[in-house]
């Protein structure tokens, strides 16, 4: 049984730029879905950095173990993460236009063999979920200001879907000199899929929305992904949309 990606990004009906990026690896079972952000083309620059790093690099990093338990395929992606913010950081200080840029990432990776598990890294409010049997489940919390307060019971969810500070984040890559991602693992079961997305998704429709496009067209990661940013245009399109959706071939 193999694992498999299929990705889609659109510039949306609003935004003038797509600073949004994706990459599929099917060699080393690794998605990854950026969304960068900052003036001029800052943010479509710091984005393409995590699409040229993170693979490089989780590739260079495995060429050297014989085998990965779960502790470091979460070290690995997270390292990659920290590559990522210096090499942005190294660009923005050798071009001071880009001062200031950053970007959103949430990365993948799949193990090949039986029991298979999924290791999920973010940083940002890019995010992934898992859909299992009949349930879509939120497997990232975003790292955003709204978040924190709806920790903290300062707003409500409903609340912060208007707030006018819903789009500030608290973490990103290249905004400090050093970032620590969230990590986790969670099993997987043959019949799982997992979506990345980034926020131009989830602010124009709601997880159960995903859950609904998904489960008609179960049989086609390609067809489901275009629906969803077919659906997210048609209720605004207001950023640019990326979805990576992964499933099992069996």
């Amino acid at each position: 049984m193999k694992w498999q990606g299929w990705g889609q990004t659109d510039i949306g009906r609003v935004r003038k730029v797509n600073q949004d990026t994706f990459a599929i690896h099917p060699t080393l079972n690794l998605w990854i879905v950026a969304d960068g952000m900052g003036g001029h083309a800052g943010g479509e620059i710091a984005s393409q950095f995590v699409i040229e790093t993170i693979g490089p690099f989780v590739e260079q990093q495995q060429a050297n173990k014989k085998s990965l338990t779960t502790e470091d395929r979460e070290q690995l992606l997270c390292d990659a993460l920290t590559a990522t913010n210096q090499a942005i950081r190294t660009h923005a200080r050798e071009y001071p236009e880009y001062s200031g840029m950053g970007t959103t990432a949430v990365v993948l990776q799949i193990t090949e063999e039986n029991p298979w598990q999924a290791t999920i890294a973010h940083v940002g409010d890019s995010r992934a979920y898992l859909i299992q049997d009949d349930t879509i489940t939120l497997l990232t919390r975003d790292h955003s200001l709204v978040e924190d307060r709806i920790d903290l019971g300062i707003i409500t969810r409903d609340e912060a879907l208007t707030h006018p500070l819903r789009h500030v984040l608290t973490k990103g890559l290249g905004i400090e000199a050093s970032v620590e991602a969230s990590v986790q693992t969670k099993p997987l079961q043959p019949t799982d899929k997992i979506l990345l997305c980034s926020d131009g998704l989830t602010k124009m429709m709601t997880d159960e929305e995903f859950f609904n496009v998904i489960r008609q067209h179960n049989h086609s990661l390609k067809n489901a992904c275009q629906q969803l940013v077919e659906t997210a245009n048609r209720l605004g399109g207001d950023d640019n949309i990326t979805v990576v959706l992964v499933g099992a071939e069996t």
